[in-house]
């Protein structure tokens, strides 16, 4: 399918309230199957919400991949026959949590997940961090995910793009304090425009405690132009159509995945105490 209409709901999550935060995603879920979507995309964990200052209590909130959460989500996409991106705390089966994008294919099944590689604050203390980098080959082009942070890293997403991909999925609840918003918007584009590739952001909105959240979901296309923009507090769905067509001009053109040097980078491997010895 080389075109598709693409669905990030940008939402308010209540903190804790799980039952609540499913049925809203539901209701969006369903509105945009309705107005054609084919691929739905939520905030970085939508169910139980997101504090920075309550990592280790958020921990109580994990699910398994067989927990209500994703249940309710496989469910919704059978029933509608589309794709949805949904981002849980997961219980990994070690016994430790980490912070999770569960991938779920239109027969309800589980593509796949991707845990956060670059957890931020407590996370690191409290988080089990990702190690895989997967991209699946889909109805709907290739597709790869981070989360939040992981998209200031350059390395992340180039890894996604060296295995293929065609749409970088980005859910987030990214805050609104400091430069934080003019961050996000710069990261999205170069992102983007590193690797060729779309890349679909799509971060929570409203107040949680004493944090603020950015908005602005956004998608980008392969040369860093933002094709489709939330505000910073609206709740919205945000539709875009992608079209892979473009992807091999565009890759012709620009040819900086082709020109590349990989024979040059080991420095990338150390890291930055080395690099300074």
């Amino acid at each position: 399918m080389d075109r598709y209409k693409l669905a990030l709901v940008q939402m308010d999550c209540l903190y804790g309230d799980t039952e609540k935060n499913i049925q809203k995603a539901a209701s969006c879920i369903r509105t945009a199957a309705e107005n054609g979507a084919k691929l739905v995309c939520l905030p970085e964990a939508f169910n139980t919400g997101y504090l920075a200052g309550k990592i280790l209590d958020m921990k109580n909130y994990a699910e398994k991949l067989t927990g209500k959460t994703v249940t309710e989500m496989r469910r919704l996409a059978a029933s509608l026959n589309i794709y949805i991106t949904a981002p849980i705390l997961l219980a990994a089966d070690n016994g430790e949590v980490e912070n999770t994008a569960v991938m779920i294919g239109r027969d309800g099944e589980i593509v796949g997940t991707y845990s956060k590689t670059h957890p931020v604050g407590d996370e690191r203390k409290y988080f089990q961090r990702g190690k895989d980098y997967p991209v699946w080959n889909t109805e709907l082009g290739k597709i790869g995910i981070v989360i939040c942070y992981d998209v200031c890293f350059p390395e992340t997403t180039r890894m996604l793009a060296l295995q293929g991909a065609d749409l970088i999925l980005v859910p987030s609840a990214w805050r609104a304090s400091y430069y934080f918003k003019e961050w996000w918007d710069l990261n999205l584009a170069c992102r983007a425009l590193d690797n060729l590739v779309y890349v679909a952001a799509v971060n929570r909105c409203g107040v949680c405690g004493d944090e603020i959240f950015a908005g602005k979901s956004q998608v980008v296309n392969p040369i860093g132009t933002v094709l489709a923009e939330c505000g910073v507090e609206e709740e919205r769905i945000l539709y875009q159509e992608i079209d892979l067509s473009v992807l091999p001009k565009e890759r012709a053109f620009n040819t900086v995945m082709q020109d590349r040097h990989p024979e040059d980078y080991g420095i990338l491997l150390r890291s930055q105490g080395e690099y300074n010895e």
